[in-house]
C-alpha cells in the first residue's frame, strides 16, 4: 500500500515539486520513497512496505530494458499467477512483489493489462518509448486517484492534496461539485473540488500524449463496469453454496503478507465471515479486533466476542477514548480528505484504524458485503414504495397537505411532506435517488444559491451499467438493479471506499476488503430480489452462509451502523468554534448558500436541541458537511 503522483510535460523546478508531492503522500508510505525523472515525466512513489521488503520491492518498477516505468498503490492477488505466464514468455524478475509484474504485463498487453488485474489498485505507467502516460483506477474505486490536465502538462497523485503544489492548475471552487456535495454530502467522481483537478472513476483508464508540438492530448475509458443480469433459477440453498465457496476463495487471496495482518471484526455477519474465513486458511491463530464503544447504542463488543470465541482467534478489544472530539481532530480529518466529504463514521473509522495500526499492518475488513448481496435497508423500501405507489395520486397529495403544519411544529420531520409529493408520482430514477441523497430536493433548494442554474443531481442515478432483466420483469426487480447499480456506482465508491482508504492510510493501515473479490461480487449480482430480501430482513444469502458457520445470534442480527455518539464526542469548545467559523463574520459559506436555511441548523447543534424535525445525528451532518466546506473555501483561497 502506498502514495503514487507526478506527471507528464514539462514543469519547472521539477525536483522541488516532486520533493513536496512525496512529504505530502508520505504518511500513505512511511517506509521509504522513490522518484524517477524523465526529460519529460516524472513518478513519485512513497512505499509501505507489505510484499519483499527488500529493495526488489522498491518503486517506481521499470521492465528488463527500463523504457517502461510504473508506480502503484494497491494489492494485486492473482500476481503470482500473472508473474508465472510472463516468466514463460521471457520475462525476468528481481524480486517477488506484485508491483513488478505491472510494467512487465503493460508491455505484453498494452492497455488491455488492466483487465487481468484482480485486486485494488491505483496505477501510472510512463512509456518512455512513445512518451505515453497510463493511469488506471480498480473496478469499485477502493483506491483514489486525482489529475489535473492542462496544456501542456498533466499531472496525478493518491491525495488532492498532493496536486495542489504542481503549478498551473486552476484551483478555483467547483460550484457544481458543492452543489452536489450538499445532496451527497460527497463529491462524486469525475468531479473535484477544484475545476482544475478531476477524480479517475472506478474502473476507468486514462491515457495522456505528449505531442511534438508541446501540448498535451489526454482521453479517458471504462474498462468495466457491472452487469446485473439476476438469475431466476437460482435456488437460496444453491445461492448460499457458491457464495460460501466463493468468500473462502477470496480470503484465502489476500492473506499474503510479509508483515503482522489481523482482522477488524466488528460483530457484523460481513466482517464475521471474513475472520472465520482466514482462521481457517491460516495455519497459526487469526488476530481479530474490535473496538469498544461506551455507549451501548454503538457496541458490539458482545458479538464480536462472541465469533471470536467461536472461530479460536487470538481476540483483542481496544478501547475507544469517545472524549477526542476535539476541534483539532475534527478540522485535522476534514483537512485531510483534500475536498468536502462529510459521513460522520469517518471519525470512527479513523479511531479503529489508529488503534489497530500500534498491532499490525494490515487488515481484513468486511466492506463491501452489503452492496453486492443487498444488505441495506433500501431492499425492502423499494418493495414498500413500489406497493404504495399502487393507491392513487390523491391520497400521497393528501397526507402531504395533512402533514405540512405537523412539520412546521417539528412534530414530524421537516423533509416528509416534500417526500411523499415526490414519491406520489416518482419514476424509477427518482425513487432511487430520493434513498441515495442525504438531502431531499425541496431542502435542497432552499439551502443553495443559483439552485436552477446547476445540472440535476439526478443525472447520477441515471442508468449507466446494463442491466439484463427480461421484458416481464417486475417493477421490484427493476428497482433493485437501479438501487444495487447506484450502491456500488455511488455510494460504495464515492462515499464508503473513500472513507475507509481516507481513515487508514492517515495512519499507515493497510485495509483490504475481501467482499469485493471480483467473482465474489460478480456472483452478487446475478442474485434477485428475492435472495435479496425477505419481508424487512435483508442480506439473505450471507445470512444463511453465516448460519452455517457462526452462532445463530450472529447470523440473525440487523445491520448495526457504525458512528460515533456525537453529542458525547464533541466538546464545548468545538461548538463554540463550529458556531464561530460558519455563522461569524469571515465564513464564506453566504457565497454558495442561505443563511436563514443553515444558520438554525447551527445554533441547534450548538445548543444541543432538535431542529425542524431533523434528529441529532442528522443536524451534526449537516454541521460537519457546512465546516467541511467551510474549511475548504479557506484552503482554496489560500493557495489561489
Amino acid at each position: 500500500m502506498c502514495g503514487i503522483g507526478g506527471w507528464i510535460g514539462p514543469q519547472d523546478d521539477g525536483g522541488e515539486v516532486a520533493d513536496r508531492m512525496r512529504q505530502a503522500l508520505h504518511h500513505r508510505g512511511p517506509d521509504s520513497y522513490g522518484v524517477r525523472s524523465f526529460p519529460s515525466a516524472t513518478l513519485v512513489h512513497t512505499r509501505l512496505s507489505i510484499i519483499d521488503l527488500s529493495e526488489s520491492g522498491v518503486q517506481p518498477m521499470a521492465n528488463e530494458t527500463g523504457t517502461i516505468w510504473s508506480v502503484f498503490n494497491g494489492e494485486i492477488y492473482n500476481h503470482r499467477e500473472l508473474r508465472n505466464d510472463l516468466e514463460r514468455k521471457g520475462h525476468r524478475f528481481r524480486g517477488y512483489s506484485d508491483s513488478e509484474v505491472i510494467p512487465h504485463l503493460y508491455e505484453e498487453l498494452g492497455s488491455g493489462f488492466v483487465e487481468r488485474l484482480r485486486g485494488m489498485f491505483a496505477i501510472a505507467i510512463y512509456d518512455a518509448r512513445v512518451q505515453t502516460l497510463l493511469l488506471a483506477r480498480d473496478r469499485f474505486g477502493i483506491k483514489p486517484l486525482f489529475y489535473a490536465p492542462m496544456k501542456t502538462r498533466l499531472a496525478f497523485a493518491s491525495e488532492l492534496r498532493a496536486l495542489l503544489y504542481v503549478k498551473g492548475i486552476d484551483t478555483r471552487p467547483n460550484r457544481q461539485a458543492i452543489y452536489d456535495s450538499a445532496a451527497l454530502f460527497y463529491i462524486p467522481a469525475s468531479e473535484t473540488f477544484y475545476q482544475g483537478i478531476r477524480a479517475l472513476q472506478a474502473g476507468e483508464i486514462l491515457e495522456a500524449s505528449l505531442l511534438q508540438d508541446g501540448a498535451i492530448s489526454w482521453k479517458t475509458r471504462r474498462y468495466w463496469k457491472g452487469v446485473i443480469a439476476p438469475d431466476q433459477s437460482l435456488s437460496l440453498s444453491e445461492a448460499v453454496d457458491q457464495a460460501e465457496g466463493l468468500i473462502t476463495a477470496a480470503v484465502q487471496r489476500q492473506l499474503e503478507s510479509d508483515v503482522p495482518l489481523a482482522a477488524l471484526l466488528s460483530g457484523g455477519i460481513d466482517s464475521s465471515l471474513v475472520s472465520a474465513a482466514a482462521q481457517r486458511a491460516l495455519q497459526g491463530t487469526l488476530q481479530t479486533y474490535n473496538v469498544r464503544f461506551s455507549d451501548q447504542k454503538y457496541d458490539e463488543t458482545s458479538a464480536a466476542l462472541t465469533v471470536a470465541q467461536h472461530i479460536g482467534s487470538h481476540h483483542v478489544t481496544l478501547d475507544m477514548d469517545e472524549g477526542q472530539g476535539t476541534w483539532e481532530r475534527v478540522i485535522d480529518l476534514l483537512a485531510h480528505a483534500g475536498q468536502p466529504f462529510a459521513d460522520t463514521s469517518l471519525f470512527g473509522v479513523n479511531a479503529v484504524c489508529r488503534l489497530m495500526r500500534t498491532h499490525v499492518t494490515v487488515a481484513l475488513s468486511g466492506d463491501g458485503g452489503d452492496e453486492g448481496f443487498g444488505g441495506y435497508d433500501i431492499y425492502w423500501r423499494l418493495a414498500r414504495i413500489a406497493q404504495m405507489q399502487c393507491f392513487p395520486a390523491v391520497m400521497w397529495k393528501t397526507s402531504a397537505w395533512t402533514l405540512g403544519p405537523l412539520a412546521s411544529l417539528t412534530v414530524v420531520p421537516a423533509y416528509l411532506p416534500a417526500r411523499l409529493r415526490e414519491l406520489a408520482q416518482g419514476d424509477d430514477v427518482q425513487i432511487v435517488q430520493s434513498l441515495f441523497t442525504s438531502l431531499q430536493d425541496e431542502e435542497l433548494r432552499g439551502l443553495c444559491l443559483d439552485y436552477q442554474k446547476m445540472l440535476p443531481v439526478r443525472r447520477f442515478f441515471e442508468q449507466q451499467w446494463d442491466h439484463c432483466l427480461p421484458k416481464n420483469a417486475t417493477r421490484i426487480e427493476r428497482l433493485s438493479a437501479l438501487a444495487t447499480e447506484a450502491n456500488v456506482r455511488m455510494t460504495l465508491a464515492n462515499d464508503f471506499l473513500f472513507k475507509v482508504d481516507l481513515a487508514s492510510m492517515k495512519e499507515s493501515l493497510e485495509v483490504r476488503v475481501p467482499m469485493l473479490d471480483e467473482k465474489l461480487f460478480s456472483f452478487g449480482l446475478t442474485l434477485p430480489h428475492r435472495l435479496k430480501v425477505k419481508g424487512r430482513e435483508c442480506k439473505q444469502v450471507l445470512r444463511e452462509v453465516a448460519a452455517r458457520q457462526l452462532p445463530l445470534m450472529v447470523a440473525k442480527k440487523p445491520k448495526h451502523g457504525f458512528g460515533v455518539p456525537v453529542d458525547r464526542w464533541v466538546n464545548a469548545e468545538f461548538k463554540s468554534r463550529v458556531r464561530e467559523a460558519l455563522i461569524g463574520p469571515s465564513s464564506r459559506l453566504p457565497e454558495y448558500f442561505r443563511p436563514e436555511v443553515y444558520e438554525p441548523i447551527v445554533e441547534a447543534f450548538c445548543s444541543g436541541r432538535s431542529d425542524g424535525g431533523f434528529s441529532r445525528s442528522a443536524i451534526f451532518q449537516r454541521t460537519v458537511f457546512l465546516l467541511s466546506i467551510h474549511l475548504h473555501l479557506e484552503g482554496a483561497r489560500s493557495v489561489s
